[in-house]
């Protein structure tokens, strides 16, 4: 095996500025390869023009090789979709540039392994390995046909929308299997979703490598007074299932808490939120928008809500917020993959009433909530960890290399 280990790490988007969960998973294993002695070449679509700060700082941890292509469902690809039997997720992120460009940069320089970032780079990976006949990787940050088929589920039943949806999940399902099978390794972010990815694929290689924080960042500061009715939540407003599932808890569930506690406040962290949540402040919502650095909000409030109904895989922003000693009250589907519960200041609730009593209960009793927090810090720290996640799959690129596998 090489003294250090060549990676070519395929991504469907420029993760920097890590600002919403799946650019932090990217981004941190980007670092995390490079810390941990693996030469790095970073091969990304990207949409927005990238400052040039911002590509200095990639520099540090890879060579970027950059592709500017958009992976908006745009009307074209939509009418597509209906007549081919690939996925809108798949092609979407295709172009003859791509390929041409990987195909350049694989006769231009030589790699010891191919790490594919979500199944719609998995074509890609696969034809990495065709040209060069090195160990492919498959990261599977979601199981996206799950994802697709879950919001399929939430729309009216017989809607003509529904049906595409559940087409599309369908189709992606099949897709997502052939993926599993032919990459020497895929890389699953819990044990739940290693368990559907062999379901689907009873011959792939799954491991268990999970999402984490790095402790040092995500560090409270105890001198700082919280707000004990302030709730908060950072999130990304361009995926429409976190948008309903906040709707739905303003509208909901706010009403709620403040028939009990009129000082309640919801503290709403990220870019591009639609106008018209500015209409709730008179239930308490404070739409700040994006900010740079989400700690110092952090450390002011007093619980974390994370509702969310379509989804899969490991919300990182509940583990943020955790070790910022917070705690979190969030639906089943947010909180999947973290085996926590109210002793590990994690508060698991299933409709409008449970969120209301627990956000409520929290609030009126803030030592409660303050040894919630607590305990959800120290969960999150001993459990979740990019340096010993990311050591995983190099561990198991290098028994690849050296062909123990």
């Amino acid at each position: 095996m090489p003294d250090k280990l060549k990676i070519l790490q395929l991504s469907p988007r420029f993760p920097f500025p890590a600002d919403d969960g799946g650019k932090i998973g990217i981004a941190n294993i980007l670092k995390q390869f490079a810390v941990q002695g693996a030469e790095v070449t970073f091969f990304s679509l990207y949409e927005e023009e990238i400052p040039s700060e911002v590509l200095n700082h990639i520099k540090e941890f890879a060579e970027p090789v950059l592709i500017k292509h958009s992976i908006q469902n745009t009307p074209a690809r939509l009418f597509k979709s209906f007549f081919t039997r690939e996925p809108l997720f798949i092609f979407k992120h295709r172009s003859n540039e791509i390929y041409s460009t990987l195909k350049k940069l694989l006769q231009e320089k030589k790699f010891d392994v191919i790490h594919t970032d979500h199944s719609s780079m998995a074509p890609l990976g696969l034809y990495a390995k065709s040209l060069i006949n090195k160990p492919l990787g498959l990261r599977l940050h979601n199981i996206e046909w799950l994802i697709w088929q879950r919001y399929a589920d939430v729309l009216p039943v017989n809607s003509l929308k529904r049906k595409m949806v559940h087409r599309q999940a369908n189709l992606l399902r099949k897709a997502e299997v052939d993926y599993y099978s032919r990459a020497d390794v895929c890389f699953a972010i819990t044990e739940p979703d290693k368990e559907r990815a062999t379901a689907m694929s009873p011959t792939a290689n799954v491991v268990v490598a999970g999402a984490g924080i790095n402790p040092e960042e995500w560090m409270p500061d105890r001198t700082i007074r919280r707000n004990p009715n302030e709730l908060i939540l950072a999130t990304t407003y361009h995926w429409v299932h976190n948008v309903d599932a906040l709707k739905w808890f303003i509208e909901k569930v706010l009403p709620i808490v403040k028939e009990k506690i009129p000082e309640i406040r919801l503290t709403l962290l990220g870019k591009e939120a639609p106008e018209w949540l500015g209409n709730y402040s008179r239930l308490g919502v404070e739409l700040v928008g994006y900010v740079p650095e989400v700690q110092p909000f952090f450390n002011k409030a007093n619980i974390n809500i994370a509702p969310l109904f379509v989804g899969a895989g490991v919300r990182i922003k509940i583990l943020e917020a955790m070790a910022m000693e917070l705690p979190v009250v969030a639906s089943p589907v947010a909180a999947e993959g973290i085996s926590a519960g109210e002793k590990d200041g994690l508060f698991i609730c299933r409709d409008e009433y449970q969120f209301a009593n627990t956000i409520i209960r929290l609030c009126l009793d803030f030592e409660k909530a303050r040894k919630a927090g607590e305990s959800a810090r120290k969960y999150a720290v001993e459990n979740f960890s990019w340096k010993r996640n990311v050591g995983i799959m190099l561990e198991e690129y290098r028994k690849l290399v050296n062909g123990r596998l």
